[in-house]
């Protein structure tokens, strides 16, 4: 993008992770005026192995904005957050899984001596379950619960899979309270991020419907029987084949006696929910927006006007 005269230059905006995600956080950012290098394995710009310290280093630069969307965050490293410190590059990514979160936690002073500002787990499971509380006006929420029915028909992937099987406690389930659906209790990395911002909260629970048929009767025979290699292999085709496109997200709190709820759905593009954090993150970044170094808390990483207008304008119904 072309810079004018007295204009401040956007910093290099480097996606890294170039399946759905990743290519769909690319084409936002382009929307907006940022043209991102994208890196992968196999696809993309440039090439890089999150997981391999000389690759990283040949593709980032210093005050590079680093978008990780190379999922499943269960089994990774932090090596690209420690490289990217290292480097003196900030790291916004997707992350959904509760020990990743907390290895990224245990880095804050590390990235704050270095100056570098790690937003994690900039996605909906937690930045925008934050700006749900911000928006609802509790100031000492007390507990949290997390209902998702993603848009399974265009988000299934290996990845999302794998990671929602590591995660998903079979035994148990809840209604969700809007819609009539029922989600299994999965791990969130918002149970260690969260209560960063808001000590009250006496737990933050998250509950997933795979939104596609038959979903709930496969995990309980798969469990049951050993086939959870077989169910991860065949799941993802099965869903995009079968699986819904609508999509939502609601945030369910309680403090001091009251309820609130807050809404988030769309019959298409839900996915965005999930991506618009980060874009929004690294936007703001780009732009040469001043944010204090470390672990960026998740109340902070996006304005929750700014980012629930953004969603309305995508198509997103959003009730607060």
């Amino acid at each position: 993008m072309p810079v004018s005269r007295g204009e401040v230059p956007l910093r290099r905006v480097v996606v890294i992770g170039a399946g759905f995600f990743g290519r769909v956080i690319a084409r936002r950012l382009a929307a907006v005026g940022i043209t991102p290098v994208v890196a992968s394995r196999s696809r993309g710009d440039v090439r890089v192995d999150v997981e391999d310290d000389r690759a990283i280093r040949e593709v980032l630069r210093r005050a590079d904005i680093v978008i990780d969307a190379v999922g499943p965050f269960q089994t990774r490293s932090t090596r690209l957050v420690e490289a990217a410190i290292g480097i003196g590059c900030d790291v916004v990514d997707l992350s959904d899984s509760l020990a990743y979160a907390r290895a990224v936690l245990a880095l804050h002073d590390r990235a704050a001596s270095a100056g570098v500002r790690l937003f994690t787990s900039c996605s909906a499971i937690a930045t925008v379950a934050a700006s749900a509380i911000r928006a609802s006006g509790g100031a000492a929420p007390e507990t949290c619960d997390l209902f998702l029915a993603p848009a399974s028909a265009e988000t299934a992937n290996p990845a999302t899979v794998r990671a929602f099987l590591a995660s998903v406690d079979r035994s148990r389930s809840r209604e969700f309270p809007a819609d009539r659906r029922r989600g299994y209790r999965v791990e969130t990395a918002a149970a260690a991020l969260l209560p960063r911002s808001w000590p009250s909260l006496r737990f933050v629970d998250f509950w997933v419907d795979p939104n596609a048929p038959f979903a709930a009767k496969s995990l309980a025979l798969a469990s049951r029987f050993g086939l959870m290699s077989l169910l991860s292999a065949v799941a993802p085709l099965s869903a995009r084949v079968l699986g819904r496109r609508e999509g939502s997200f609601s945030v369910a709190l309680s403090a001091g006696g009251r309820y609130s709820l807050v809404r988030l759905a769309a019959p298409r593009g839900s996915y965005l929910i999930a991506a618009e954090p980060a874009v929004l993150a690294a936007e703001s970044l780009a732009r040469g927006a001043t944010v204090a170094p470390g672990v960026v808390p998740s109340d902070a990483q996006v304005d929750p006007t700014a980012l629930f207008t953004r969603l309305r304008e995508l198509g997103v119904d959003v009730r607060t």
